[in-house]
C-alpha cells in the first residue's frame, strides 16, 4: 500500500521545502492541503516543485478548513470545483472534500448528483472525508452532515479518517468494515481523547490503529492476490491509499528531528500493515481505557541522520 504524508501540517514553509522533507522521510507520495500559500494553488508551480523533489502527488486536500475557508472562492461548490481542476492539472487521483455544514444543501446535492461526473471530466474522483461534532457550552453539536459512517454509504468515493472518527466516538475497525467497499483513501493519526481532534502519533491516544491497519493490510493482500493471474498483475485502481496526517508541531523548527519523526511514523504504519503486533510497534495494547496526557512531549520520537540539504 502507498503511505503518503500530507503538507498541511507544513504550510508555513514553502511547498517544495515540505516536499523535501517527505522525501528524506521515505513516503510515497505527499498530499497537497491546498492553503493561503499560491505555490499550493497553481498547477505550473506545483508541477515544478514536485519535479524538482520527486515526489508525487496522488491525493489533492480541497481548502475546506476554518482557516483556508475564503481560499477559492466562499462558495462550497465553486471551491470544489476549482480543487478538482488544480487535482486534475497535476495529475492527482482524488481531491478530498470536507463535508457540507447542515445547512449547504446545494452543496449537499451537487456532491450528490453532478460530483463525480464533474471530477471524471478532469481524470480525478472525489473523496468525501467523515467529520465529527463539535462541543458547544458542554453539548455535543453536529455542524457537518456526515459524521457516522452510514452518512457516508450515498457516496462511491469516502475517505476515512481515524482521528475525526475518534472524536464523533465511532469504532474505527467497525467503520472500516462497514465502508471498505467505498474507502479510497484513508486519514491515519491517533486520537488523544477529550473531544480534541488531535492528529497524535500513531501509539500516543487511545484508538486501536493495529486492529485497523491490520484488517486494511489483509483486505489489500486478499486484493493483490485475486487480481495475479501467472506471473501478469493488475493494477488495483481502488486499493486504498494513505495519508499519516500528524501534528507536527513540536518539531518544525529542527528539520532533522521532523523528518526522523514522519519515517518512524511511515515505519509504524508499514509494519502494522504487515501485521506486526500492537505492542511491538506502538509499545502499547491495541485497546487502552486511559487518555494519555495531552501535554504528552513525545519523547520516543527519534531524530534522523544528517539531512540532505
Amino acid at each position: 500500500m502507498r503511505i503518503f504524508a500530507s503538507t498541511g501540517p507544513l504550510f508555513a514553509r514553502p511547498l517544495d521545502w515540505a516536499l523535501a522533507v517527505v522525501a528524506d522521510a521515505g513516503y510515497d507520495g505527499a498530499e497537497l492541503m491546498v492553503t493561503q500559500d499560491p505555490g499550493t494553488q497553481d498547477p505550473e508551480r506545483i508541477r515544478t516543485a514536485m519535479a524538482a523533489e520527486g515526489v508525487a502527488i496522488p491525493v489533492v486536500h480541497g481548502p475546506f478548513l476554518l482557516i483556508t475557508r475564503r481560499v477559492f472562492g466562499t462558495d462550497p461548490v465553486e471551491k470544489a470545483r476549482r480543487a478538482i481542476e488544480l487535482a486534475g492539472g497535476i495529475g492527482a487521483e482524488l481531491m478530498i472534500v470536507h463535508p457540507p455544514y447542515r445547512w449547504q444543501r446545494r452543496f449537499h446535492r451537487w456532491l450528490l448528483e453532478d460530483g463525480d461526473r464533474e471530477a471524471a471530466a478532469h481524470g480525478t474522483r472525489i473523496g468525501v472525508e467523515n467529520l465529527y461534532p463539535v462541543t458547544v457550552r458542554g453539548r455535543r453539536v453536529r455542524f457537518h452532515r456526515y459524521t457516522e459512517p452510514e452518512h457516508l454509504l450515498p457516496f462511491r468515493h469516502v475517505v476515512l479518517d481515524t482521528s475525526h472518527f475518534g472524536v464523533a466516538g465511532v469504532d474505527i475497525v467497525a467503520a472500516y468494515d462497514s465502508l471498505r467497499d467505498r474507502a479510497v483513501h484513508l486519514h491515519v493519526s491517533d486520537y488523544r481523547g477529550e473531544g480534541r481532534d488531535s492528529h497524535a502519533p500513531l501509539g500516543h491516544g487511545l484508538l486501536p490503529l493495529a486492529g485497523f491497519l491490520h484488517l486494511v493490510g489483509e483486505d489489500d493482500r486478499r486484493a493483490a492476490a485475486s487480481a495475479t493471474v501467472g506471473a501478469a498483475v493488475v493494477p488495483l485502481v481502488d486499493t486504498p491509499s494513505i495519508t499519516l496526517e500528524l501534528d507536527c508541531r513540536p518539531y518544525l523548527d529542527d528539520r532533522a528531528a521532523l523528518v526522523g519523526y514522519l519515517r518512524q511514523e511511515r515505519e509504524k504504519c508499514a509494519a502494522l500493515l504487515a501485521g506486526a503486533p500492537a505492542l511491538e510497534v506502538l509499545g502499547r495494547p491495541d485497546e487502552v481505557s486511559v487518555a494519555p496526557g495531552a501535554a504528552e512531549d513525545d519523547a520516543d520520537q527519534p531524530t534522523a541522520g544528517p539531512a540532505r540539504r
